[in-house]
């Protein structure tokens, strides 16, 4: 396969090479790393707005914090596109066994380790909707269309996470999946109503750009 080989972590790689890899069928690196790599555009985005902002007061302190961790999670979401991408090498190379029952351990370990890491990157994503929120109210008007590309690429980041959760899930065995890892299935819940969030956000947003 194209992609068996080690990989350099995304923070270093190039990123028309990196789209090269993932449009390879092996699933490494596959769809969740291709979902942390969209949060790591929009929080670079944010990051961009936030620049164009002046403040004074609590204001300005907000206006700080923001683009800290704006630039936190631009950097900690190219970690997860790292670890997304070890997860899928790992369900392959446990997919591509002869069936055993080694094999079937091997699936529901890499399976668990996906779901973690989908959940991770749902988690990560959910910290940016209130940010969102605050550039919405303040950002300079000329950048809403920023704003509202960015909160495009979180909700979608959401769904993906969502999505990927819940099929890594669907993919263990039934009693430890929902006895042993209660917490992935809140985490999935959890996910489902920052959408809601996200949309309501969203709408709000689209409604300023079609003023």
């Amino acid at each position: 396969m194209a992609n068996s080989g080690p990989q350099r972590p995304i923070s270093e790689a190039r990123i028309g090479r990196w789209l090269e890899e993932l449009a390879e069928s092996d699933g490494n690196p596959g769809g969740g790393a291709a979902a942390a790599l969209m949060l790591g555009a929009a929080a670079a985005l944010m990051s961009m707005s936030a620049g164009y902002g002046s403040a004074s007061g609590p204001a300005h302190a907000e206006l700080a914090g923001l683009q800290a961790r704006a630039k936190q999670l631009r950097i900690d979401a190219l970690g997860l596109a790292d670890r997304d991408a070890k997860a899928s090498a790992d369900f392959g190379e446990a997919s591509a066994q002869p069936p055993s029952e080694q094999r079937d351990r091997q699936l529901a370990a890499a399976c668990l380790q996906a779901a973690k890491s989908s959940a991770a990157l749902g988690a990560l994503a959910m910290t940016a909707v209130n940010d969102l929120r605050w550039l919405d109210q303040h950002a300079k008007p000329q950048l809403v269309a920023d704003v509202a590309a960015a909160l495009g690429m979180v909700r979608a980041v959401l769904q993906a996470a969502s999505s990927n959760l819940r099929y890594d899930l669907s993919q263990l065995p039934f009693g430890p999946a929902h006895a042993q890892h209660s917490g992935l299935w809140d985490t999935a819940a959890s996910l489902e109503r920052a959408m809601q969030t996200a949309t309501q956000l969203a709408a709000r947003v689209d409604a300023r750009i079609k003023r």
